[in-house]
């Protein structure tokens, strides 16, 4: 007899799945100790003098603002937060407030008492002055702060005050009540896994060597080889740092931007990361959890998914084969990296794999755990429900197998609930139901948020000419695209195993990509969480065509030669994309910007593969004894071979190529060197910062040319920057960009040069395609100086420069290059152009060195390193730390290439660090690959101006419950 089938298991299955979903529901209100920040500036015992401060998001909950009669009747500022702005003098003190424009009058500073107190809240803001008099602006909320400026001296300033209060609901950590809760629902779901038989004790058996145990290690490899050499997922930086910021700090929030709203409820993955980063942040290491997903979709597509599908050939050599080509084509351009795409693929496998082979209440339970622990994972987790609605009939049968009476069907659906429950606990372990709020309103409000129906959206970033579009990643997609049509025409009637498998995949495959579109952005690497699913469906398809082809009438190969025709087009549009991806300098790989034509054979040409085809089957009648239709039949799945094959050859071929061809600055070469323990700062191991020294002096006045003038000569509104070598400039910009000439400076003197020196100077403008610029280097002598050669140094125009705004950039020649015995330098300078770039202008020379990245920003921390970036420098351990709803003012900022990604600055989308483009200003260091100049890898930015983060901050915390305390509305 059954267990649920005995009377009082049966009540004790409702009580344990009963206590899962309770206990689960009731998670997200449950209490939780919050944390609340206090800011005080100035800090106890510090003079008063400007500062930075980030609070995030910008308005702090209450803000208080004390001034006293000596700082409102200075002139000038008295204060301004970035919100809020005070300025005094002896005609009168006035106030404004962002948001409204508002303006309020602050008590006339010659008064004997003219003391006055700003206390703002969300509620609105109240001007306090001596005599009691109350100004109240109701709606008005607390103004933004991102730093204190003034521009009082501290004698001045004494008594100016700032005090703020910023609480939120995601720095949460959770209550005895909430942790026992939490303990009953994971105890429950583990009682419900035992009562559904889906948790029992594995026996274990004696392994015997079989040589598809070869095709299982040759997949494996390649795996752990593209985890090597594999290039970067958009979000890999972006992931990591979250992952960072969590292990170091507890705060839960994106980091970069939605105001450091937490991910809540897709949150899962980086939970799961942040206990890694504590170990190691090294590319290569925060790999490994993609790899052995991959590894795991491996054994679930052959054994689970194929093995129910197809059972008498799951265990054929030649099956195997098939479907490690499959698995590779559709998971390698998607699925390596930090993002969650890995997570949800293998979590969609598996659940197909066990709705596939659900004969009892076990399956049920295994596949509810499956969905919860999938779903939390992100949006594209909802894709579980494609195969649950495809086998339905099939889960609802093994439901009704278990449990013969309604009794027991009630207690099976109540375990398999209880279980299911497991997401809620993943979700709102540590966040609450307001967190959810809160986190989706910050999400929609900032975006991307789109609606359904701009589902299409996605598909035109995977046919773009970028690393969205790339020719690995449309090749899976588009060859499914071809292929669904052409297997349920020629299956519709088909009554073979295989037949049903691939009409059955092909509606799992519509499902989901129709599910793909309740996703709230459209992004064309989402695609990749259909990796394993994708892969079943190309596998079994070409089983099933394979075979119908055995005994294809006409009408059969009339259907093939169509749908061959169609897939041609799609494999020919999927080589029309170019070899791009993500921070492409880190890999040289051909075809980064063309078409895939290698040898100049062009692969993006459905004619070509067209002719391909007609030749193989020419051939193949003539030299092979079957049917004409047979024959024909086939066509589609050679072409499906024929592409897979292709593709990945040149995608795995490209990449081991790329370190041959450039090994400076290379991903690949940084993770041969993290697993030889040679060099372990990754790609930062490979660039320099060249921070500027002393400026050079001319023997001789400056003197001009009449085309290029001194002082002068550069594009209006574009002086060069404050700093070295400014001092002297020249420039063709005189009557304007179409002006041509020539100049040779003075000869300045050059002192001798360390090995790691580099004499520079700053250009605007172009110095190639018509003019010139070269430093020539001389030695002085009684008779005069004497000229011993020239160089030309290395120019990178920044590829987002507008003509309209030109750009300075830093240039120069290293020492090696220098003419040994030279003491002497000067600029040549010609400018042979007349379009809008036809100018030049360009500054005296200055002396700089050369200082490894990681040493330079070792000893100029907090870093902020820009999204894009984060995941390439496990060295850098003193990272803008962001906890509390304030972050740190980061000293050093690592931009990535141009064009610059300032998501992490930009207000319009809740920039977490938008207050360093308020107060402080950023300046570049230049800085280059080693060996490559010339290699646009990012930029090195430092702030300065005012003091960073010279407050005093306090934490306390205090218990409230789950629901009832959302943080505030979003703002545009």
């Amino acid at each position: 007899m059954r267990p649920l089938e005995l009377r009082h298991r049966t009540w004790l299955a409702l009580l344990v799945g009963l206590t899962g979903v309770v206990s689960g529901l009731v998670l997200p209100f449950a209490p939780v100790v919050t944390q609340t920040t206090s800011l005080v500036w100035p800090a106890p015992g510090q003079p008063t003098v400007s500062t930075t401060a980030l609070v995030v998001p910008y308005r702090p909950q209450q803000l208080t603002v004390s001034l006293p009669c000596s700082a409102l009747r200075g002139p000038g500022t008295v204060l301004d937060t970035g919100g809020l702005s005070v300025t005094g003098d002896n005609d009168g003190a006035k106030l404004v407030l962002d948001g409204r424009d508002v303006q309020l009058p602050v008590p006339d500073p010659t008064a004997a008492d003219c003391r006055a107190r700003i206390e703002a809240a969300d509620a609105g803001t109240s001007v306090i002055q001596a005599d009691g008099r109350v100004t109240y602006l109701a709606g008005q909320p607390a103004p933004r702060v991102f730093g204190m400026r003034t521009d009082l001296d501290p004698a001045a300033a004494a008594g100016l005050s700032v005090s703020a209060v910023i609480t939120g609901p995601f720095a949460t950590t959770p209550t005895t009540l909430k942790t026992v809760l939490v303990a009953v629902q994971v105890l429950s779901a583990v009682a419900a896994l035992v009562l559904l038989g889906t948790i029992r004790l594995p026996r274990f058996r004696r392994p015997r060597w079989h040589r598809l145990w070869l095709i299982d290690l040759a997949v494996i490899a390649t795996f752990c080889a593209w985890a090597v050499i594999g290039p970067l997922a958009v979000d890999d930086g972006w992931a990591t740092m979250i992952a960072r910021n969590v292990a170091a700090t507890g705060d839960p929030g994106n980091y970069y931007r939605w105001w450091n709203a937490a991910e809540v409820p897709f949150a899962f993955s980086q939970h799961l990361l942040a206990p890694l980063t504590e170990i190691s942040i090294a590319p290569l290491w925060m790999r490994v959890p993609s790899t052995v997903l991959a590894v795991a979709t491996w054994f679930v597509l052959t054994r689970g998914v194929l093995g129910a599908a197809l059972p008498a050939l799951a265990t054929t050599a030649r099956m195997r084969l098939l479907a490690a080509l499959c698995l590779l084509a559709a998971w390698l351009p998607f699925d390596l990296g930090t993002r969650p795409e890995a997570f949800v693929a293998v979590g969609l496998t598996t659940a197909l794999a066990i709705a596939w082979r659900a004969r009892g209440p076990a399956a049920l339970g295994g596949l509810a755990l499956v969905c919860a622990l999938t779903v939390p994972v992100s949006p594209t987790g909802v894709l579980v429900v494609a195969p649950i609605v495809v086998f339905a009939g099939r889960l609802r049968a093994a439901a009704r197998r278990g449990a013969r009476s309604w009794r027991n069907r009630v207690a099976v659906a109540a375990l398999v609930c209880g279980v299911g429950a497991v997401a809620l606990t993943v979700i709102f372990a540590d966040q609450t139901w307001d967190a959810l709020v809160t986190a989706t309103d910050w999400h929609r409000t900032f975006g991307p948020s789109l609606p359904w129906y701009d589902e299409p959206t996605r598909y035109r970033y995977l046919l773009q000419h970028d690393q969205q579009g790339s020719f690995a990643k449309r090749t899976p997609i588009l060859v499914v695209a071809a292929l669904v049509p052409l297997v349920v025409v020629l299956t519709l009637r088909g009554r073979e195993r295989a037949d049903a498998a691939a009409r059955r995949l092909a509606l799992v495959v519509v499902l989901m990509l129709v599910l793909f579109a309740t996703g709230p952005s459209k992004w064309s690497y989402h695609l990749g969480a259909g990796a394993g699913v994708v892969a079943a469906f190309l596998t079994v398809t070409v089983v099933a065509l394979a075979r119908r082809a055995r005994t294809a009438d006409r009408r059969q190969a009339g259907v093939a030669v169509a749908g061959a025709a169609l897939l041609a087009g799609a494999v020919a549009l999927a080589f029309a994309g170019p070899n791009a991806w993500w921070l492409p300098a880190l890999y040289d790989v051909p075809w980064a910007w063309a078409p895939i034509r290698p040898a100049g054979v062009p692969l993006d040409s459905p004619l070509l593969w067209a002719a391909v085809l007609a030749a193989g089957t020419l051939t193949a009648l003539w030299s092979v004894r079957r049917r004409a239709t047979t024959v024909v039949a086939l066509t589609p799945v050679v072409l499906t071979l024929v592409a897979f094959g292709t593709m990945l050859a040149v995608l795995i071929g490209s990449f081991a190529a790329a370190p041959l061809r450039r090994s400076a600055g290379s991903l690949a070469v940084a993770n041969l060197h993290r697993i030889a323990s040679t060099r372990v700062c990754g790609v930062a191991d490979d660039i320099e910062v060249l921070p500027d020294g002393d400026v050079l002096t001319a023997t001789e006045p400056s003197r001009g040319s009449a085309s290029f003038a001194v002082g002068a000569g550069y594009a209006p509104g574009a002086p060069p920057p404050d700093g070295p070598g400014s001092r002297d400039v020249w420039g063709s910009w005189t009557t304007g960009p179409q002006a041509t000439g020539a100049l040779v400076t003075p000869w300045f003197a050059l002192p001798a040069l360390s090995s790691n020196g580099v004499v520079a100077l700053s250009v605007s403008g172009r110095t190639t395609d018509g003019n010139e610029l070269a430093l020539e280097f001389g030695r002085s002598s009684e008779t005069g100086a004497r000229t011993l050669g020239t160089r030309t140094p290395v120019d990178r125009p920044a590829v987002d420069e507008e003509p309209s705004h030109p750009l300075w950039r830093s240039i120069g020649v290293d020492a090696a290059d220098v003419p040994p015995s030279a003491d002497l330098v000067r600029i040549r300078a010609v400018d042979g152009r007349t379009d809008e770039q036809g100018w030049l202008a360009f500054t005296g020379p200055r002396l700089r060195s050369t200082v490894p990245l990681t040493a330079f920003l070792a000893a100029n921390g907090p870093v902020l390193i820009s999204w894009p970036q984060s995941f390439l420098f496990p060295c850098v351990h003193n990272i803008a730390a962001v906890s509390g709803g304030l972050a740190q003012t980061p000293r050093t900022v690592v931009e990535s290439p141009r064009p610059w990604f300032l998501d992490d600055r930009d207000p319009a989308i809740g920039g977490t660090f938008a207050g360093i483009t308020v107060f402080p200003t950023l300046a570049e260091i230049p800085s280059r690959v080693i060996g490559h100049p010339e290699i646009d890898w990012g930029s090195i930015r430092v702030t300065d101006a005012i003091a960073r983060d010279a407050y005093a901050r306090t934490t306390t915390r205090s218990t409230q419950g789950g629901f009832g305390h959302r943080g505030r509305p979003a703002e545009r």
